[in-house]
């Protein structure tokens, strides 16, 4: 661990917004394990996290359903890496994933990419519990926007300057739609969608917060769009 800190070169910032800090121990792991090195690893949450080489950004927020959006910009603030890979808790992946996210930046900087996976129910990853509809036999292949989990995906970091970052409102309106806003509001600005099946990510289920049903914002996006549409390209929560 010691030598991925000294041959770190900042191509790629993971960020890990999290509210369960066991979560953390799989993105740890698969994240020791990976072929490409140029990285550092940053995670926002209101606790300390228990490792030994990863950044802390701290949730001091307060408010809101959840503080979910304000994290994520607070994350994306605290790096100047070109490339930023969303990697969320109690997830694991195969040990070349941020090779392939860097060399698919490389090619095309104006797209976003996305790792697809099943959910299992315990970290041997032998029996699973939800199937990933987005996994099929096409490697490699262009998608709709909704299609990009932010789970684990890749973005440029410059996209999201350009659009001002996540739409923090999002945070007092409801649960869930963080990152399909994110997606949405960039594919009005000209980007592409990818699904990369030639690598995999393994997740575990876990918990929702309290009436996650009940208040998620996929039950009336129609209204968010027309409330917060006309700004939601020119926010400005990125600047320093």
């Amino acid at each position: 661990m010691l030598m991925k800190m000294m041959t770190y070169k900042n191509k790629i910032c993971v960020i890990t917004p999290t509210i369960r800090p066991e979560g953390l121990k799989l993105v740890e792991k698969a994240l020791d394990e990976q072929t490409f090195t140029d990285f550092d690893w940053i995670i926002g949450s209101s606790f300390p996290p228990k490792c030994d080489w990863a950044d802390w950004v701290e949730d001091k927020f307060k408010g809101g359903y959840w503080t979910l959006n304000r994290i994520y910009n607070k994350l994306i603030k605290a790096t100047d890496a070109p490339l930023i890979v969303s990697w969320q808790d109690f997830t694991y992946g195969d040990d070349t994933i941020l090779e392939r996210l860097w060399e698919h930046y490389q090619k095309n900087n104006k797209s976003l990419v996305s790792v697809t996976g099943h959910k299992y129910l315990d970290d041997t990853f032998a029996l699973e519990s939800w199937f990933d509809p987005r996994r099929t036999n096409s490697l490699f292949t262009e998608t709709s926007f909704n299609n990009v989990e932010w789970n684990l995906c890749s973005c440029p970091r410059k996209a999201l300057v350009e659009i001002g970052g996540f739409l923090e409102d999002l945070d007092f309106e409801g649960f869930g739609m963080d990152g399909y806003c994110v997606n949405q509001r960039l594919n009005e600005l000209g980007y592409k969608f990818f699904l990369d099946n030639e690598v995999k990510s393994y997740s575990l289920m876990h918990g929702r917060v309290d009436k996650w049903e009940k208040n998620n914002l996929i039950h009336r996006w129609g209204d968010i769009v027309q409330k917060y549409g006309d700004k939601w390209l020119n926010l400005n929560y990125l600047k320093k």
